[in-house]
């Protein structure tokens, strides 16, 4: 089994020293690092699954909120009971031993949260779209795909690609990012509204840019993207489109809280034995029925100038997304 990487920061060190001997000992496998002062917590550059902090450790990730990043889940740790922290599940320090960790093993259930539809909102649907033998057309694709749901409903477009070109196809300036919006919702309960203030907009849908780094996807976790959907699923968007990359980690999670999975291939039986491994796998883990495989015939030309994204979407991709995905956009 493995451990579960804890953290635990509070300035009172005698409360501390006793609750990190208590889950040593306890025989749950835990990995914990404690403490006490906020400079230390500040500088500690590994991740955890769990981060138990006190007032003024939450405080200083308010004021650093790139830190977050570093953990899958932020716990307030009080000791007054009639605490409330809108932005974060808080644990009583001196309750029984037994409910502490019963709380503490709460944030960690994952399953539940995988399994659910992350259309919370009524007529919300969520599209993944992944091309196992990584198609080089994948995000103008998708990219079309926005801009044709967006005629005729509220559209997001996220990119979840590791290394991603979609600046420089949508000649824009990207100021926020998918990782600029993790740091915002991570930890916190967040009706979704705040996400336009980190999205961009093209032609008539909205897109929440990739992340910069080439690790930082990886470094993202299962927790992570979890809340990633929930809070779209709180917002207004009445289709969401995401462009998924095999970098991602809790990328089944991700499949299975999908409303539709769109696999895009190539025609050719090299590309067909990548497709057919995937559709198996997918097929093992209960997900054939929402999955739809399509082959996009095309390929990136080699002449210059022709890939300027207005040209794709108004072009022979465009239209062949068109000719595919008519009903999907409830065009007659």
């Amino acid at each position: 089994m493995n451990k579960i990487r804890l953290l635990i920061a509070d300035t009172d060190k005698a409360y501390l020293n006793a609750l990190i001997r208590y889950l040593i000992s306890s025989g749950n496998h835990y990995e914990v690092s404690g403490y006490t002062d906020v400079k230390d917590f500040l500088e500690e550059g590994n991740d955890f699954q769990i981060a138990l902090l006190g007032d003024e450790f939450l405080a200083a990730l308010e004021i650093n909120p790139e830190k977050k990043r570093q953990f899958g889940n932020v716990l307030h740790l009080s000791g007054n009971m009639s605490t409330e922290n809108s932005d974060y599940v808080t644990i009583y320090k001196f309750q029984r031993m037994s409910s502490f960790i019963e709380q503490l093993h709460g944030s960690l259930d994952t399953k539940k949260l995988e399994r659910a539809s992350v259309s919370g909102r009524e007529g919300q649907r969520t599209q993944i779209i992944f091309s196992p033998m990584h198609h080089e057309l994948a995000l103008p694709f998708s990219l079309s795909m926005a801009k044709l749901m967006g005629e005729k409903a509220q559209t997001l477009f996220i990119d979840m690609e590791g290394v991603s070109i979609l600046p420089q196809l949508l000649e824009r300036d990207i100021r926020r990012d998918l990782g600029d919006y993790l740091y915002h919702i991570i930890g916190k309960v967040d009706d979704g509204k705040n996400i336009t203030d980190f999205l961009g907009f093209y032609e008539n849908f909205y897109y929440l840019a990739p992340m910069k780094g080439i690790s930082s996807l990886a470094s993202v976790t299962v927790e992570q993207w979890i809340c990633l959907l929930e809070n779209i699923s709180r917002s207004d968007f009445e289709q969401v489109i995401i462009l998924l990359d095999q970098t991602v980690q809790g990328e089944d999670a991700l499949l299975q809280a999908a409303d539709d999975i769109l696999l895009l291939g190539k025609p050719g039986e090299y590309y067909e034995k990548s497709m057919n491994v995937f559709a198996a796998e997918l097929e093992a883990e209960g997900l054939a029925g929402k999955c739809r495989e399509l082959l996009l015939p095309m390929s990136v030309s080699q002449g210059p100038g022709e890939y300027q994204m207005r040209a794709i979407l108004n072009g022979n991709l465009g239209g062949f997304v068109r000719k595919e995905f008519m009903n999907a956009a409830g065009a007659s």
